[in-house]
């Protein structure tokens, strides 16, 4: 499950270095220019995504794998970090609106989202697997078998998952459950048959309710799911600089310490 993208990181870093830094507009800066220059990055997240974004509500503070990306990013910066609330369905918007710089919360790089939006170099790889109830288990040895009629897949609205099992699925019901509520409490509440979600986050819902819920064939994922920063697209100072800087980090060991405080110890 776990597979940090160490093995590409000289390939990133090679290919950040050489990328066609192509003229920006006379009368527009770059994001890392204005990041700079306004002492601050801003950074959109869900807060709703552990262990990837959590919100505290007592504190209103953020806490997460990606909460500490995104810090050690705006410290290397010289800046200081800016959380501003964000939702799934509205992730990609609020970057074209220049709401925020970057957004983190666990955002899964796809051809699709490319098309339209920008993002760093991957450094996380959490692959999609279907949950199911314990008692229904056996009834399922491969994911391709809940392709059916009459079964009902829950996802997270305006995530990579639902996009994926829209795709995978032609059969089932897929069936978007928009935060707060979560894809696996419909499962347990007998709403869905089954969820779809991340290898990362089933290790939560099997931690609390491993005696009600097991993951079909996890071996063998839907998807692969390369976690990344959104940004603005073809801002190519700064998506030099920011794919430069995962790059370093994959080498240093940050992202596989920070898996191992968030992910792996979890």
């Amino acid at each position: 499950m776990h597979r940090i993208l160490s093995g590409i990181a000289a390939a990133i870093m090679a290919v950040a270095f050489v990328l066609p830094l192509q003229a920006q507009a006379q009368d527009t800066k770059s994001l890392l220019d204005q990041i700079l220059e306004r002492g601050s990055l801003r950074v959109g997240t869900t807060g709703d995504y552990p262990p990837y974004s959590e919100l505290d509500q007592a504190s209103s503070t953020y806490k997460g794998y990606e909460i500490d990306v995104v810090t050690q990013l705006a410290t290397d910066l010289g800046v200081k970090v800016e959380f501003v609330p964000t939702t799934w369905e509205t992730l990609a918007a609020g970057i074209q609106a220049g709401k925020y710089d970057v957004a983190a919360s666990g955002i899964t790089l796809t051809l699709e989202r490319l098309k339209s939006i920008g993002f760093s170099a991957a450094y996380l790889d959490s692959p999609l697997v279907p949950l199911v109830q314990t008692k229904d288990g056996a009834k399922y040895a491969a994911w391709r078998d809940l392709d059916k009629e009459g079964i009902r897949i829950a996802v997270q609205s305006g995530t990579s998952a639902e996009e994926s099992a829209k795709k995978n699925f032609t059969k089932a019901e897929i069936v978007p459950i928009v935060a707060p509520a979560l894809d696996y409490q419909e499962l347990l509440a007998g709403k869905v048959d089954a969820a779809i979600t991340d290898t990362v986050f089933i290790k939560k819902a099997l931690a609390q309710y491993s005696d009600k819920l097991v993951a079909v064939d996890p071996t063998h994922a839907i998807e692969g799911q390369p976690n990344a920063m959104m940004t603005v697209r073809d801002d190519y100072v700064w998506r030099n600089w920011l794919d430069t800087w995962v790059a370093m980090k994959v080498q240093s060991g940050f992202f596989d310490a920070l898996f191992t405080k968030w992910i792996a110890g979890s």
